[in-house]
């Protein structure tokens, strides 16, 4: 049996943040990364932008040069996946039955593609968003394909559908809802979006779902959906949302709901073993609630803290959650809560700066803007950090006055 003094399980920014991060803290001793991707950790989001456009390769994609790992004493284990802990014996079980025994362990196993339950699912052409791999394979069917059609409008669909628009295919964009985007919670920014993407040639198929993936000699030709329209298409990309990476956690005693279950450290109810990332959910005292966060900002600051805890320094969450995105040129960002509120209030107009202030009782807790500088997204988050509550919502309305004079 190998013994390490770390091991980090998962292949995402979050698990080479936390490396760089203990090394830099002082932490010592052997590190092994598990991963089950083919390649060293990489950048997500141009996976759905950039990379996928064409405009980098994959060297453009690493977090970390591969040359990070050897010059830091980090042992890779790629294409191996965990199978079981045993906390009581610091053990973890590996593919391939190799077995390892750690005095930290970091689980920052990130999510899985939600399937979509639909005939044809498997014909070829049709695809999920999450790997580099995955990001390379729809980027080599644009090669010789026209129509597209995107399933789906979070985060991958919406980047999907603009990437594959402005590499020239036709592109049909089908969503179950009404609201693009609804992740921001404004339906400003949703209305606009739905503006711009029909103006840039995005076919959206709203209020519809699909039925069945149709083709023949297992390739995709055509999408029907549940309405009963047929949509041509030489590829389709699926993202319907993704499931936290939890099934190797049965039986380990791990508090797991939504995600492993941590503290504003990071910590599991087992002795020293962390989660950050896309997997944990974790109390935000921010916020005053537990939350899952399934974004690169996220990932970003836990994986830099929690280095600093395994290298055994003091650390406390104290960070406004953010999140980003770019389509056609709009950069879009979100910062504190867009899915608890009851009140909204709107300043400004797209696509210049503009704010949708979202409000639980008067109390602000999230914002969903665009086209601000950074002075203004800080004083935002100071706002939320503190617990800003609304004095007067005209004021708040009004950008011609400083946003201070609205909040008590």
């Amino acid at each position: 049996m190998s013994d390490f003094e770390l091991i980090v399980v998962g292949g995402g920014l979050a698990s080479a943040r936390a490396l760089r991060s203990y090394r830099e803290a002082g932490g010592e001793g052997r590190a092994l990364l598990v991963s089950e991707d083919a390649a060293v950790p990489y950048h997500r989001p141009p996976l759905s932008k950039r990379f996928l456009r064409g405009e980098i390769e994959r060297e453009g994609t690493l977090v970390e040069p591969e040359s990070f790992y050897a010059e830091h004493d980090v042992e890779l284990a790629l294409e191996t996946s965990a199978r079981g802990i045993d906390p009581g014996a610091c053990r973890l079980e590996l593919s391939g039955g190799r077995q390892v025994s750690y005095r930290r362990l970091l689980l920052a196993t990130g999510a899985s593609p939600r399937r979509l339950d639909a005939p044809g699912g498997d014909l070829g052409g049709v695809f999920y968003l999450r790997t580099l791999a995955d990001s390379e394979r729809i980027r080599a069917a644009t090669t010789h394909g026209e129509r597209a059609v995107v399933v789906g409008a979070g985060f991958i669909g919406m980047e999907v559908a603009a990437s594959l628009r402005r590499l020239g295919l036709e592109v049909s964009l089908v969503h179950q809802g009404q609201s693009l985007f609804a992740a921001f919670g404004s339906p400003a920014i949703s209305a606009y979006l739905a503006e711009l993407y029909r103006r840039e040639g995005v076919e959206l198929v709203l209020g519809d779902g699909v039925a069945e993936f149709r083709g023949e000699e297992g390739r995709l030709q055509s999408v029907r959906t549940t309405e009963g329209r047929e949509l041509v298409a030489d590829l389709a990309v699926i993202g319907i949302g993704v499931v936290p990476s939890t099934g190797f956690l049965e039986g380990s005693g791990l508090d797991v709901e939504d995600g492993i279950v941590v503290n504003d450290r990071f910590e599991t109810g087992a002795p020293s073993i962390y989660a950050v990332g896309d997997v944990a959910r974790f109390d935000d005292p921010v916020l005053g609630k537990q939350r899952r966060i399934e974004h690169w900002s996220n990932a970003n600051y836990q994986g830099t803290e929690v280095g600093k805890a395994l290298a055994g320094a003091q650390i406390y969450y104290d960070n406004v959650s953010s999140f980003f995105s770019e389509v056609f040129g709009l950069s879009l960002k979100s910062f504190g809560d867009s899915t608890e509120f009851d009140g909204q209030v709107s300043r400004g107009s797209l696509p210049d700066a503009f704010v949708d202030f979202l409000l639980l009782g008067d109390r602000l807790v999230g914002t969903a803007l665009t086209g601000l500088d950074e002075d203004a997204e800080n004083e935002l988050k100071a706002l939320i950090r503190r617990r800003a509550e609304v004095s007067d919502r005209e004021k708040l309305a009004d950008p011609s006055i400083p946003l201070a004079e609205a909040f008590s």
